[in-house]
């Protein structure tokens, strides 16, 4: 009896390492091996003098999924939220690549500020169309199924290669669900504001879902035919023809509040694990299709991304730009940092995006940061990298620091559970919360003392 239970002990013990190797191999050493393979073979082909590059155009790289945004020089960009922080410099770093943008914003002022500084820095060489809508029902003037009535008419026959969902909205500081406003119809008896969770729901997630809608269908040729962008005075001809309506990509912008504890911005962080989970699946159903084919003639491809950005220098963060540098490494990176290295680690990492610009004449592109953050966008936030951050090969944190930021909690999480770490988290927004109160009284009460002085004078 005793040499069976031994024999019994010593298969278990075998087997449970067995198990443990199989799933370090399934894990780990799979996902690398097929990565860096990939990769070799691609670079092995751009060595090569005579390669040439892909006769059709598509979205992304067929080698490491890399959004193709060289192929989209002369079509439409879509932004929303575009007048601040990231959105702004999206659409400027998007021209910047020679692709036209349509501004869409709820300040029509700062829209035209932005477009504006497109077109002068680009001598009219990109286009620009300003669409002002407001996405939630407190600050518009006009209900919402008017306001995307709107931006589908302003939108109409335009050749579109990208649509970035950036508009958000969250809370004025943090704070607990109950403590919250509660009116609900933004009516002078309640001071003009509305329900905060309602107007950060409807920017949020039904801003995403309709812009998608609006958006989507102008990436595919039968969507308008004849109706494109030859009938509209202001906008550019010259347009590609082998590109025109072969498919494009959606880059929704979510954050890493969706992989991480939130307290004290329940709504907020609720909102943006849907964005999360709507790339998922709205990939699934167009990005190959249902049926698994990767596009064709009757549906072009279209690819989705998601950005879960961490902590960026902008006025909803409410972190001062002058506090952070604009280098790549730093924890807090400003506005046109992480735009840059979002749409690099986006981008194409491998050697066809080298083949097609080597094919058609094109220099190779520059980039102010190097060689070793190129590697670390390849290797940490490229959404097909085995590090990347949400489902492989659609999401990521868009910027190193906030990736190595995710897998540091995620291992405390794992260390001590995930309570001592909503806890402590917790514990933190509420002195954040408390900070920013008090610094809110300060400048109303320094506002009053002003206010006599100035009379005085």
């Amino acid at each position: 009896m005793d040499s069976w239970w031994w024999l019994l002990r010593w298969c278990a013990g075998d087997m449970m390492w067995y198990v443990g190797v199989a799933m370090v191999v399934r894990r780990c050493l799979v996902p690398w091996a097929l990565w860096l393979g990939r990769r070799v073979t691609c670079w092995c082909r751009y060595a090569l003098p005579y390669s040439r590059p892909l006769q059709s155009w598509t979205p992304t790289c067929p080698c490491c999924d890399g959004v193709n945004f060289d192929g989209m020089e002369g079509r439409w960009a879509v932004v929303t939220g575009c007048t601040d922080g990231i959105g702004k410099e999206y659409a400027l770093q998007l021209a910047d690549r020679r692709i036209n943008v349509a501004l869409v914003s709820r300040n029509l002022d700062k829209l035209r500020a932005v477009a504006h500084e497109i077109r002068e820095r680009h001598a009219g060489a990109v286009r620009t169309l300003v669409v002002a809508a407001d996405f939630t029902s407190s600050g518009g003037t006009v209900p919402l199924d008017r306001t995307y009535d709107a931006v589908r008419r302003a939108l109409d026959g335009l050749d579109v290669a990208l649509l970035v969902n950036n508009a958000g909205l969250s809370y004025a500081r943090p704070e607990r669900l109950l403590d919250l406003p509660s009116c609900c119809s933004g009516t002078p008896t309640c001071g003009g504001v509305g329900d905060p969770c309602r107007d950060v729901i409807e920017c949020n997630v039904l801003a995403a879902v309709a812009m998608c809608r609006i958006a989507m269908p102008l990436m595919d040729t039968d969507a308008a035919d004849g109706q494109r962008d030859r009938d509209r005075p202001d906008v550019d001809d010259e347009l590609k023809p082998s590109n025109r309506g072969r498919g494009g990509v959606v880059i929704n912008v979510s954050s890493i509040s969706a992989h991480l504890p939130c307290p004290l911005l329940t709504v907020y962080g609720a909102t943006k694990a849907f964005v999360e989970k709507f790339s998922i699946e709205l990939a699934a159903e167009y990005d190959g299709g249902a049926d698994g084919k990767h596009g064709t003639a009757r549906s072009p491809r279209i690819a989705v991304r998601c950005l879960a950005p961490g902590y960026v220098a902008t006025k909803m963060s409410g972190i001062r730009p002058g506090t952070t540098g604009n280098v790549g490494w730093t924890p807090v990176p400003g506005p046109a940092t992480y735009a840059r290295h979002s749409l690099r680690s986006l981008g194409c990492h491998c050697g066809c995006g080298r083949i097609a610009r080597r094919g058609h004449g094109i220099g190779h592109r520059r980039d102010e940061t190097g060689w070793l953050a190129n590697a670390a966008a390849a290797v940490l936030d490229s959404p097909s990298s085995p590090f990347s951050i949400g489902r492989p090969g659609i999401g990521t944190t868009g910027y190193t620091a906030h990736t190595l930021t995710v897998m540091a909690m995620n291992v405390a999480r794992w260390a001590v559970g995930d309570a001592y770490v909503s806890r402590a988290v917790c514990r933190m927004m509420c002195r954040n919360r408390d900070r920013m109160a008090r610094r809110h009284a300060k400048a109303a009460k320094d506002a009053v003392r002003a206010v006599p002085e100035q009379r005085d004078r």
